[in-house]
């Protein structure tokens, strides 16, 4: 089965179905897409390990920053809280530095090296985990440890993950973003989900 915790609490089910449509958030900070992948980070359980006793930062101000925080504190050096000038929407634990000054770009020519804030002074990072907002489909289903071919959710024909029980619709699986394909998605998925449950009665 799975289980979802969310700030008022935790759910719990035989099947999941992934449907959380797909973020459109611009990148805040210049330089940031062009360092994906080179220092810059989306998902701390997924890569936390290649910054084992590295400094590191966390660019985020609530819940999921500080899920972030959480995971990389296990295996990092320190963490320090980049929030862009936003206000705190969680809270932290107290040996992560917040820094507030608002950033101006990254800095680093094809690898992140660190971040220039709004004043001209750079501070130096070994890698950058993006946290803005709310954790998105990808995150969810790494987290859960469905397959990915590259940057693409692997699914069958009844739109489940390589996670039995794990199914996913929608913007989330990519390909035409249109409320129509979304909603025929859902319905597949959904139907596919009540025959798996069926199928696996316990």
């Amino acid at each position: 089965g799975f289980s979802a915790k969310g700030l008022v609490g935790e759910y719990h089910g035989k099947v999941c179905i992934i449907a959380t449509g797909a973020a459109r958030n611009k990148h805040p900070v210049a330089g940031m897409t062009e360092l994906e992948g080179h220092g810059v980070s989306y998902c701390a359980v997924c890569d936390a390990f290649f910054y084992r006793q590295k400094k590191v930062a966390v660019l985020g101000t609530g819940e999921y920053a500080l899920h972030e925080v959480q995971e990389l504190a296990q295996v990092v050096a320190s963490i320090t809280l980049l929030t862009n000038g936003a206000p705190l929407t969680a809270s932290f634990p107290p040996n992560v530095r917040s820094e507030s000054r608002h950033l101006q770009s990254l800095v680093g020519e094809g690898q992140f090296k660190g971040v220039r804030y709004e004043n001209g002074i750079e501070e130096e990072f070994d890698g950058l985990f993006v946290a803005l907002g709310s954790a998105n489909a990808t995150d969810l289903a790494k987290k859960a440890g469905a397959g990915f071919d590259g940057p693409t959710l692997v699914l069958d024909k009844d739109f489940q993950t390589t996670l039995p029980g794990l199914f996913a619709a929608g913007d989330c699986t990519g390909g035409t973003l249109q409320v129509a394909v979304a909603v025929g998605e859902g319905a597949k998925a959904g139907l596919a989900a009540i025959k798996y449950l069926r199928e696996h009665r316990a």
